[in-house]
């Protein structure tokens, strides 16, 4: 391997590294609209979660967006 293959190789890893750090580090967000608090594993309910981020409130349905707003109600 030539040292841009390594460069590009461990520049991946670190980054992914950085990545993983803040997906760990993370603090449950509450729901503003019933207060429960949502789980660190979201599963996006539609395409603009999955790619924006947010997600549905197990205990009520509101929409929330990625930083826990309240974006609709059910």
């Amino acid at each position: 391997m030539d040292g841009a293959t390594i460069s590009l190789l461990v520049g991946g890893i670190g980054a992914g590294a950085v990545l993983l750090m803040f997906a760990m580090s993370r603090k449950p967000v509450k729901c503003p609209a019933c207060g429960r608090e949502q789980p660190l594993r979201r599963a996006p309910a539609s395409m603009e979660q999955a790619m924006w981020g947010g997600s549905t409130c197990e205990g009520c349905g509101a929409n929330l967006d990625s930083r826990g707003r309240l974006k609709s109600k059910k």
